[in-house]
């Protein structure tokens, strides 16, 4: 009997310290990736009506809310976690506000949405701003994040379908990047101008991308085709930067 005691408590313990899903084989990221494959289209579009009655996505926010980020094994399984989190309590946070045409009718403040709705994580509440800059900007200094997080816009980097996993990170930040640039309605070359046009996100973030003695078109020439990228380098290029456009990227 002493010894069956310590034996419930132990499995009591192991139990609270883990999301149950539906299926013994499940783990976070293949709940996400269900939930993104249900509900994301490929252009990065979101079917938020479906969502709000999907019986797996509460079960990944539960995922989210209980797991303690520095137990991860790595950095890159740390990165894959926030970039997961942050768009995932996009997700959340435009349901909860669901029917809306923009994220910036939330709240009364400029970008209430981002600066004071909070989040539940495992030590406590977050806003998706201090997800950004915090644990994301701050803690990586990998430019790449800024086309990985979706803010629900239809001028941010498209939000892919899938989970993001530490095994493929790299590949699909690079993928995400490629993706982004060469996206004609977020970033475009006029030759006979000699104009790069370019999303916001590039004036906003300059210093995440290049130094302070780099030119942005610089970085946007290792994403272009040889092409594109040669008449840039070859050339004195006006950078200009397009207006963003906060409607909501839901498919119709």
């Amino acid at each position: 009997m002493k010894f069956m005691i310590p034996m419930f408590v132990m499995t009591m313990i192991h139990g609270m310290s883990m999301t149950v899903f539906a299926s013994g084989k499940d783990d976070a990221n293949s709940v996400l990736d269900r939930v993104l494959g249900r509900y994301v289209s490929e252009d990065g579009m979101v079917n938020y009506k479906g969502l709000q009655t999907d019986k797996d996505f509460p079960g990944y926010i539960k995922h989210l809310s209980s797991t303690n980020p520095d137990t991860l094994p790595s950095e890159k399984h740390l990165m894959a976690f926030w970039i997961n989190a942050y768009n995932a309590f996009v997700l959340k946070g435009v349901v909860e506000e669901y029917p809306i045409k923009s994220v910036l009718d939330v709240g009364w403040l400029p970008h209430s949405f981002f600066k004071r709705k909070e989040f539940v994580i495992q030590q406590g509440k977050i806003t998706l701003q201090k997800i950004e800059n915090e644990k994301l900007r701050v803690s990586f200094r990998e430019p790449r994040i800024h086309f990985a997080i979706n803010c629900a816009s239809m001028s941010c980097p498209k939000l892919l379908p899938e989970a993001y996993r530490a095994e493929t990170l790299e590949q699909q930040l690079e993928t995400q990047a490629i993706s982004f640039i060469n996206n004609k309605s977020r970033n475009y070359l006029d030759k006979e101008n000699k104009v790069l046009y370019l999303s916001s996100i590039f004036k906003w973030y300059k210093d995440d991308f290049v130094r302070s003695d780099e030119k942005i078109e610089g970085y946007i020439a290792g994403y272009l085709n040889p092409e594109d990228a040669e008449f840039i380098r070859n050339n004195t290029i006006t950078v200009k930067y397009l207006d963003y456009d906060w409607g909501l990227n839901e498919q119709r």
